[in-house]
């Protein structure tokens, strides 16, 4: 039996570590070691793990904080599997999700990852069972299905999934780069894909999943099982929140910029040359409403202007260029009378 190597990273999780942990140890594929790298919680996050350790597939290991990335960095260079697995500390598997994604892997040896749906309990407390589309508005920004991404189905029955779940592969990274679509605790991935493509890269505070994504998609198909093998749970310290939102902007430009700044196909730039500005100038514009909100205008303006240059056609982004050369009183003193009278 091949061993899996689960790592999950964590970091003042206490609340949330048990149900991850017990997720993993109850997989109905049972050859696995679980990696917890804790990454200098000051909670009570060791108490809870240590309830845990009389099972000999854990391993916990507590770290200086050092990210994220860092922290996923030092479960890989520990695991010992050749297949492995990422799960989050504040997320949860189903019971099948390994078994199913070997089997995936065995029947398509050509891909380097296999990922999958995930249901989430969203802000309003509704369990969204499909939470994939909700999440990675890629697939609604340009109006894409599933058959759009991936251009092949498996055509062989996958235990554990029913007749209208199907798996989808296929070279992926002309749509990657526009946005991401894969969640890291939906992921399975061969030893492989480390050795080409390296692993996380760890200034990135955030999206740094992203980043490795695409690098694995440029160089490897990917799989995709369009059921929910994961419970995503939103939380509000989490790196993808929005005390965190200045610095996802920036990186979200960076690794874009980088990824086509590097693609040598020049039929690819002709081809969505239009795509590539306009995608751009939202990322820009999302950054600058981010400075305007905030008070700081002077890079407001300069992140909207970059934006109307990439992307002319939209007519808010003016009005917010030009309501950040208004004087902080005006603005308060306008956002004042729009308030609603109670």
């Amino acid at each position: 039996m091949e061993l899996i190597s689960a790592i999950m990273p964590t970091y003042n999780r206490a609340a949330y570590i048990g149900r991850a942990i017990e997720s993993v140890l109850e997989q109905t594929y049972g050859h696995i070691e679980l990696i917890i790298v804790d990454d200098g919680s000051t909670d009570h996050t060791i108490e809870v793990v240590e309830g845990y350790l009389a099972d000999k597939r854990i391993r916990y290991i507590f770290q200086r904080n050092a990210g994220a990335a860092a922290a996923r960095n030092r479960g890989l260079a520990l695991r010992k599997g050749k297949l492995i697995a990422f799960i989050d500390s504040d997320d949860f598997w189903e019971k099948n999700k390994l078994e199913i994604q070997l089997s995936v892997m065995r029947m398509l040896p050509s891909i380097g990852l296999v990922c999958s749906d995930f249901s989430s309990l969203t802000n309003d407390g509704r369990l969204e069972q499909s939470h994939i589309k909700s999440y990675f508005s890629v697939f609604n920004d340009y109006r894409l299905s599933y058959e759009d991404v991936f251009s092949n189905i498996l055509d062989r029955n996958v235990q554990g999934l029913a007749n209208d779940e199907k798996v989808y592969w296929g070279n992926i990274y002309e749509t990657m780069i526009f946005g991401n679509l894969i969640l890291t605790s939906t992921t399975l991935c061969r030893e492989s894909v480390f050795e080409a493509v390296g692993t996380f890269d760890t200034k990135y505070e955030t999206l740094e999943d992203y980043d490795l994504f695409l690098k694995i998609a440029r160089q490897f198909p990917v799989a995709f099982i369009n059921k929910p093998l994961s419970r995503y749970r939103y939380s509000d310290n989490q790196l993808s929140g929005e005390p965190f939102f200045e610095k996802l902007c920036k990186n979200l430009e960076d690794i874009f910029l980088k990824n086509v700044e590097s693609i040598e196909d020049r039929d690819f730039i002709r081809k969505y040359g239009r795509r590539i500005k306009k995608h751009l100038g939202h990322i820009q514009a999302t950054q600058a409403y981010f400075y305007f909100s905030d008070g700081k205008m002077s890079l407001a303006r300069s992140y909207y202007w970059r934006s109307l240059r990439n992307d002319p056609g939209y007519l808010k982004h003016y009005v917010y260029f030009l309501s950040s050369l208004l004087s902080p009183q005006l603005i308060r003193l306008i956002r004042k009378l729009k308030a609603p009278v109670l």
